[in-house]
């Protein structure tokens, strides 16, 4: 055995203990298994950049066809390059968010968060794993959103030759999680690398090479929006703010979900004599209104150089319902609307090959409206930026069944949808929050969080969420 091999096979070190930090970079690195050293370049240069912590959680996996261990008799051992960085421990980064070094996930399992959520109590929490996995929990308060996350790996794909090591492999995910502290508020960003080990974190690049300035991001999806009940919080960390996400990322397209919330004429408001009087008092029953009001929004938030997008979503189809089950004869309020819409789709019912279709209320009356200046999906309607398609509203699953992010993980494309006013990875899908505050039919426990995910210009995806009007820490002007 060479002198290179007793320095890699002796067991490190691993801390238990961290120091106190504003920034934490966390990753984890399977044993036995060498670095992907573009990225570690990379990723050593985001660290100094954010005068950032990093840590590397170490996970375990025995792989007798490995070509790195053959020749080891044990292979308790991690890359020498990551050593250092090694924490097995357990500690609160603050009062809301803990990380979990000590929890040994089998590191081929397609399920790296199943039956951790009770384990942080009421703290969101970190594990370290190669398969990028993003889990919300649901929470009495409504205050304060909890995840559970998994880091990515810093190490090579390195499993059996087997039915279990061949998806692990597919899934697994070069990448870390990036980390902000400010008080007990916590911000995260999956920072997840290309072939080559670069990455791009919000408006920064990293290479191996250096620290650079990142093109602009091809999209943000934003949480759904009912427009109506946007939260001004939302709103100024996406829009107004002067680091806005808009602003920083300088996104090619914005993307909303469930824009209008169809409150006006929502038909579970049916029966409901009292909700009827108070909207009725607040002046909240025209469905026209709505619908301009959300349409002016979205024109006034789209910046130059920007395409708005709207992907067709059940609040939206609602008016359909609306306009197909109410008699207008009773709503005098809407009879004009309702009249005029109702010729509108009328003249466009028509045959086709799997039957008759007509167009959807919503987008007839709102894209005449708009002027050209949004584009509306119709329902089914393709929309794919860098492999990831962004035209499914998640409603609707595969082969009619409801639409979850686990079985939309599973049709062979990337996807990046909302719908569950819940963030969400599983795989290739990527999941939104909302963009509003606690809605009326919301009672009980809820995963539900002020959540976007934005799409880089190299492809790659994170989830931001939006905490007290914030959704990172102030940038570093050392660029």
């Amino acid at each position: 055995m060479s002198t290179n091999e007793k320095s890699i096979t002796t067991k490190p070190s691993i801390r238990k203990l961290l120091p106190h930090s504003k920034r934490y970079i966390i990753t984890a690195a399977q044993n036995a298994t060498p670095i992907h050293v573009p990225f570690w370049a990379a990723l050593k240069k985001c660290a100094e950049y954010y005068r950032a912590e990093l840590i590397v959680i170490p996970g375990r996996y025995k792989n007798p066809t490995s070509i790195w261990t053959q020749n080891n008799e044990d292979n308790e051992w991690w890359a020498p390059e990551v050593t250092p960085h090694l924490f097995a421990g357990r500690r609160n980064l603050n009062s809301r968010l803990m990380i979990l070094g000590d929890a040994k996930v089998e590191w081929a399992s397609g399920a790296p968060l199943a039956g951790f959520d009770s384990l942080t109590q009421d703290k969101s929490g970190i594990i370290g794993h190669g398969n990028r996995a993003l889990r919300s929990v649901a929470t009495p308060q409504h205050k304060h959103p909890k995840i559970m996350f998994t880091t990515g790996a810093c190490t090579m794909p390195n499993y059996t030759d087997t039915k279990r090591g061949t998806i692990a492999k597919f899934n697994h995910c070069l990448g870390a999680l990036i980390v902000e502290l400010n008080g007990d508020i916590w911000h995260t960003r999956q920072l997840n690398a290309c072939d080559d080990g670069s990455f791009i974190d919000l408006d920064t690049e990293f290479t191996a090479e250096g620290v650079h300035s990142a093109k602009p991001a091809l999209s943000l999806v934003m949480g759904d929006l009912h427009h109506r009940f946007i939260s001004p919080d939302v709103v100024k960390a996406t829009w107004t703010a002067k680091n806005s996400i808009v602003n920083l990322l300088r996104p090619f397209h914005l993307i909303g979900h469930d824009v209008p919330d169809a409150h006006a004429r929502n038909h579970h408001h049916r029966d409901d004599w009292i909700t009827g009087y108070a909207k009725w008092k607040e002046g909240m029953e025209c469905v026209r209104t709505e619908i301009e009001e959300s349409v002016r929004f979205m024109i006034n938030k789209t910046p130059p150089g920007c395409q708005f997008v709207v992907v067709s979503s059940n609040h939206d189809r609602a008016i359909a319902r609306w306009l197909r089950e109410v008699d207008f004869r009773k709503d005098p309020v809407n009879m004009e609307f309702y009249l005029e819409i109702a010729q509108a789709v009328l003249k466009t019912a028509r045959r086709y090959s799997g039957g008759v279709t007509y167009e959807d209320p919503f987008i007839l009356y709102a894209e005449k409206f708009a002027k050209g200046k949004i584009r509306f999906l119709r329902r089914g309607q393709s929309f794919v930026l860098a492999g990831v398609e962004h035209g499914l509203h998640g409603d609707l699953g595969p082969n009619g069944a409801r639409g979850t992010t686990k079985n939309l993980s599973t049709i062979g494309v990337k996807v990046t949808k909302g719908h569950t006013h819940t963030a969400e990875i599983v795989n290739g899908c990527y999941s939104a929050g909302t963009s509003t505050g606690h809605l009326e039919y919301e009672d009980g426990p809820s995963s539900h969080s002020n959540a976007h995910v934005v799409q880089y210009a190299n492809g790659k995806r994170a989830i931001l969420f939006i905490i007290k009007g914030r959704y990172c820490l102030p940038r570093p002007r050392n660029k």
